[in-house]
């Protein structure tokens, strides 16, 4: 996985009111902490977290630099303002190089299933798997080819196609895709003939019953 670089700064947490002046500055706040380092208030500016984030999604491995010093760091917990719809704290696990750890993969899908050109329907189940690797064979995320699958086929986490460095903690068993088959026609359809003229009986009856 590529290495993201983003400075940081220590931030004082001494003061009231420091939080909302970062976030008027453009930065955000956040906590740098991790095995054998102490756990240190830190900022870093929005705009190129958010750019980190589209380019490369929240499993990144990112080399934080801080005070001359990088560390690599995944982010740990993003939290967010949901009213806002805006990223507000975000905590930077540092890790080690050497040590496995796990983490969540994303699965994007490539091309177009056969299956669904001739009507079926994608059902996509798990978007993505629980592994684990070192740091640096962390890939951003595993394409699926799906081009091939027919209506009726099923695709399990076994079956994906996965480096060797990279251990799968869930389910080989576990659905990833579906095709299912498309609903009956029959199943739409208006009703014809004599349920269609059943409204007119009931009627009739109706008109009956007031001329009595």
């Amino acid at each position: 996985m590529e290495q993201i670089a983003l400075k940081a700064e220590k931030r004082d947490i001494s003061k009231k009111g420091t939080i909302n002046e970062l976030r008027r500055k453009g930065k955000l706040p956040g906590v740098l902490y991790g095995k054998n380092i102490e756990s240190s208030p830190v900022a870093v500016d929005a705009k190129e977290l958010l750019k980190v984030l589209k380019t490369h999604g929240e499993s990144a491995l990112i080399n934080l630099e801080l005070e001359g010093e990088k560390h690599p760091v995944l982010m740990k917990e993003i939290q967010r303002d949901t009213l806002k719809d805006a990223i507000v704290h975000v905590d930077f696990y540092r890790v080690s190089m050497t040590d496995r750890i796990e983490f969540n993969l994303p699965l994007v899908l490539k091309g177009d299933a056969e299956g669904v050109r001739m009507g079926g329907i994608l059902q996509h189940q798990k978007r993505e798997l629980s592994v684990k690797a070192l740091p640096a064979d962390m890939p951003e995320h595993l394409e699926v080819d799906i081009s091939g699958l027919k209506i009726g086929d099923t695709l399990t986490v076994g079956d994906l196609k996965m480096d060797e460095k990279i251990t799968v903690l869930d389910d080989p068993e576990e659905v990833v895709i579906s095709i299912l088959a498309p609903k009956l026609a029959e199943d739409t359809e208006v009703p014809t003939g004599e349920q269609a003229a059943e409204p007119e009986v009931v009627a009739k009856g109706k008109e009956k019953q007031e001329e009595e």
